[in-house]
């Protein structure tokens, strides 16, 4: 193609449209083919204009999937990327590009898609002990000075952060669903976003990042909330802790299909829980395998009911961006 050197993974683009950005396949190994939507990743704070992105890329996805195509072994979605992973024996890269531009042809107007999906009540605790203590370890081991651990806590950071006080924190973020847009970086870790963008949170990361974090721990930074599967390092602020969302063992009757619990697409909703309640689930969960249920509902997703409340809300919306902007001033970067 003219202008991409025999060094460039690029093998086709499509034009930019009213109702998509550029596309741009590129090679992404052997058998591995992305497709990207954009030359370069968005760095733009616009939590409407991130998430339609991420609705298209699960309507395609989903599209994809009904297509069955022959040879087509696994979709990976993320925030404006698609990986596939293909089997060149049985399809040839070229051939696998026709089909997914076909589909591209046929979805036009995002705003109209509706996503039968699912909705995962999670129980949730604030600061929680284990929390607490990796920030603690944090402070002592690494950081001693790291403005965002105050106290043994990132709350307070994070809604001074937002211009808000830490109550009214906890209440944005139970108040949101959270839409798990992608799966990956540690073992089951969803990268979510929050549709409600009353309750849109936000935060820089850690400075250097930690080197552990518990299982379960609930995170934020930027607009994006993860939950960790396993033990591991991190550098999002902390949240809380929720229930466990991967198993190895596949113990209990909710992993025998899958270790990991969430998949993209998913919605979460957390509700507050004690922490007597949450310790007790992981002993039901991993110790015991069973006698505590995963709150799992069919839920359908309508974009227009969504994009209402840009519209309805639009002074709240508004007033919260102040105050989050007045906070982004005066609190100190980590």
């Amino acid at each position: 193609m003219e202008g991409i050197s025999k060094y460039d993974p690029t093998i086709r683009i499509l034009p930019k449209t009213e109702y998509r950005d550029e596309i741009v396949f590129r090679i992404a190994g052997d058998g591995f083919l992305q497709e990207a939507y954009g030359r370069k990743p968005t760095t733009e704070m616009d939590l409407k204009k991130i998430l339609l992105k991420v609705f298209r890329v699960h309507a395609v996805r989903r599209a994809i999937e009904e297509a069955e195509i022959k040879g087509l072994i696994e979709i990976v979605p993320s925030f404006e990327t698609i990986l596939y992973h293909f089997n060149p024996l049985e399809i040839d890269i070229n051939t696998l590009i026709d089909k997914i531009i076909e589909i591209e042809n046929e979805i036009q107007d995002v705003e109209s898609i509706e996503l039968e999906t699912r909705l995962i009540r999670l129980p949730i605790v604030f600061d929680e002990s284990e929390v607490r203590e990796c920030i603690k370890r944090y402070v002592r081991t690494i950081r001693p000075d790291a403005p965002n651990c105050k106290n043994g806590s990132n709350l307070e950071y994070v809604a001074r952060y937002n211009g808000i006080t830490v109550e009214e924190l906890k209440k944005k973020f139970l108040k949101t669903e959270w839409f798990v847009a992608t799966i990956g970086f540690y073992p089951g870790l969803p990268f979510c976003l929050p549709l409600d963008p009353t309750c849109a949170l936000t935060a820089p990361k850690y400075n250097p990042p930690r080197t552990w974090t518990p299982e379960g721990a609930v995170d934020l930074a930027d607009y994006v909330s993860t939950i960790f599967g396993v033990p591991s390092a991190g550098g999002y602020q902390l949240i809380g802790r929720t229930a466990p969302i991967f198993q190895a063992s596949q113990k209990h009757p909710q992993f025998k299909e899958s270790p990991v619990l969430l998949r993209p697409g998913d919605i979460i909703k957390y509700y507050e829980t004690s922490e007597e309640e949450l310790h007790e689930i992981y002993k039901l969960v991993h110790e015991i395998g069973g006698g505590w249920e995963y709150d799992i509902r069919p839920y359908k997703f309508r974009l227009k009911s969504w994009l209402k409340i840009f519209e309805e809300k639009e002074k709240e919306i508004k007033e919260f961006r102040e105050r989050q902007e007045y906070g982004r001033k005066t609190t100190p970067v980590p």
